[in-house]
């Protein structure tokens, strides 16, 4: 099912934020465990990929800046998009478990085998503090031990710009399932169409972010 939101999302005022050319374009999808959601979530920090055009000051000659592919996504727009995402999940009456704490209680296990004649001894290494680093049964052990009964991701992609203007489209996707048997509550997508050589994606970024989890239930 696709949905137009009404209206546009409001801009933050300034220089360099990005020009909205279309009014965000919505997708959502629910799954079968949106008749027993979950309350007790992990959101984990949002991933992104880009492949938008960023300037590049020319100190020497500053009428003629120069232009490159952007391969990593602004630190400080991600880490507010996150913030936003977990507040809006809190008012919408979801427990959020801090990814610090997911972090704290990551590792990624060896286990080693001794073996002699007489005895088989066993150690257990760990190392690492990613949830992302371990392996699906070690997610479920340590989502198990959190207590948590749901697992929200999140992408967001910067698309390479078109014609002149660097068309490009900002899109955001959030997506919560269940832990017990990995199925889909539900995932929603949001397209926010943007303009402009000289401007950031910053804005764009949280704006498809916001459209993309306003009405999570």
């Amino acid at each position: 099912m696709v949905k137009l939101l009404p209206t546009l999302l409001a801009l933050a005022a300034g220089c360099g934020a990005s020009s909205e050319l279309a009014q965000p374009l919505l997708r959502t999808r629910t799954g079968p465990a949106a008749a027993h959601p979950p309350h007790r979530v992990v959101a984990l920090p949002a991933s992104c990929g880009a492949l938008s055009t960023i300037r590049i000051p020319n100190a020497a000659d500053p009428d003629h800046p120069t232009f490159q592919v952007r391969e990593l996504c602004p630190a400080s727009a991600m880490q507010a998009i996150d913030i936003m995402l977990r507040g809006k999940l809190e008012f919408a009456g979801f427990q959020i478990i801090d990814s610090e704490k997911v972090n704290a209680v990551t590792g990624t296990r060896h286990e080693i085998e001794q073996r002699t004649a007489y005895m088989t001894t066993r150690t257990i290494e760990q190392h690492g503090a990613r949830f992302e680093d371990a392996t699906p049964f070690e997610q479920a052990a340590i989502l198990h031990e959190l207590g948590a009964d749901g697992l929200l991701t999140t992408r967001i992609w910067i698309g390479a710009g078109i014609g002149f203007g660097e068309r490009r489209t900002v899109a955001a996707q959030v997506r919560l399932v269940s832990i017990s048997d990995g199925a889909l509550v539900w995932a929603r997508r949001c397209e926010i169409e943007v303009g402009g050589l000289l401007t950031t994606d910053e804005v764009a970024m949280e704006n498809a972010a916001r459209c993309a989890i306003e009405g999570a239930k």
